[in-house]
């Protein structure tokens, strides 16, 4: 069963790719995390505009990126995500 929790905040490069994501009492790469949501370990959302959206995985391998679902938008695309 996946658990969920929520994005409240994430560690990016200077280019803006990000590379950990977090939230209260927890941490991960971006990597650990496309793995755990893609066998089913983990579930992701985050609050945007008062709605919660869930976060999932688009591309696959070495292309693979947290994305807003349904629409795709990439999670590295949402403003105002503070350092962890």
């Amino acid at each position: 069963m996946a658990s969920g929790f929520e994005i409240t905040c994430a560690n990016r490069r200077a280019d803006g790719t990000i590379v950990r994501i977090g939230g209260q009492g927890w941490s991960l790469s971006v990597q650990e995390a496309i793995i755990k949501i893609v066998i089913g370990q983990l579930r992701l959302n985050l609050l945007l505009d008062n709605t919660f959206v869930a976060v999932g995985v688009r591309g696959d391998g070495s292309n693979a990126y947290l994305a807003l679902e349904p629409d795709g938008r990439p999670l590295s695309a949402v403003d105002g995500l503070p350092s962890c």
